[in-house]
């Protein structure tokens, strides 16, 4: 049995990937697909799709068993509240996501099953466990976060480096509050207890992660590096196959592992 998808911001760099990967994966059926501008027969053709998809959100959301958002954080006020309304799955790859976005993914876990990851790489969810591991014997080391992507990147630092953060902090019973985003703001000597952050921005890089243990004498670097953009892609549709089975919830990709 195959799981029904549709791909939001279909027109969009990672929206064409997520359309690919879904008509290449057995497993999926690629139902629906939407964006902002309007869809024409020519994109349908472009991406090999039967002029009979859906090609609207209302329709999408209706017909799919899940949605595949990768758009912006302002849209998921209006996907969360249609997948409510037509009891559809939603896989949310979207980094930038606030406190308030967050609870609101939550709370739509209440009435439909919902999945948020912001990478969708099995290698980079891998990478949080081996950093996690790696940070448990090199508590007295200092740790510094470095992510590098794409000119086009809006946000800074990316969600996958800040969730890599939040796994690290997790370990050392360390918060939020111990994460410097703003090092060259800062006039005064680096702090024990903290995790740095720096982002670079450049070409067309699908992002690249380093976290770097600094000892008085010594250092060690863990690296992930994203040669393309289909590893998230595919993790993606594997994520919708995986959530077209389960109940109503709020999941992660440690759920799914």
């Amino acid at each position: 049995m195959t799981t029904k998808i549709a791909i939001a911001g279909a027109k969009g760099r990672m929206g064409k990937n997520l359309i690919r990967s879904g008509l290449a994966n057995p497993h999926t059926d690629v139902v629906g697909i939407f964006d902002i501008s309007e869809i024409g027969k020519d994109f349908l053709d472009e991406m090999g799709l039967p002029h009979e998809v859906a090609n609207t959100r209302e329709t999408s959301f209706e017909i799919a068993d899940v949605i595949i958002d990768f758009t912006s954080p302002k849209a998921l006020f209006a996907f969360t509240e249609s997948a409510v309304a037509n009891k559809t799955g939603l896989v949310v790859g979207t980094t930038g996501l606030e406190e308030q976005h967050f609870n609101l993914l939550k709370q739509t876990g209440n009435s439909t099953n919902v999945f948020y990851a912001p990478n969708m790489s099995f290698g980079v969810n891998s990478f949080f466990s081996i950093a996690r591991k790696a940070a448990s014997y090199l508590k007295d080391f200092d740790i510094e976060i470095i992510e590098t992507h794409h000119r086009f990147k809006k946000d800074s630092p990316s969600g996958t480096a800040i969730k890599l953060g939040e796994e690290i902090a997790e370990e050392l019973n360390f918060s939020r509050d111990q994460f410097n985003f703003n090092r060259h703001q800062d006039q005064q000597e680096r702090k024990k207890d903290e995790i740095g952050f720096s982002s670079i921005r450049g070409g067309n890089i699908p992002g690249e992660h380093t976290v770097i243990f600094h000892g008085e004498n010594e250092s060690i670097e863990l690296t992930h590096r994203a040669f393309n953009r289909e590893i998230f892609a595919d993790g993606a549709i594997h994520a919708a196959i995986w959530l077209s089975k389960q109940n109503s919830g709020y999941y992660t990709y440690k759920d799914m592992l």
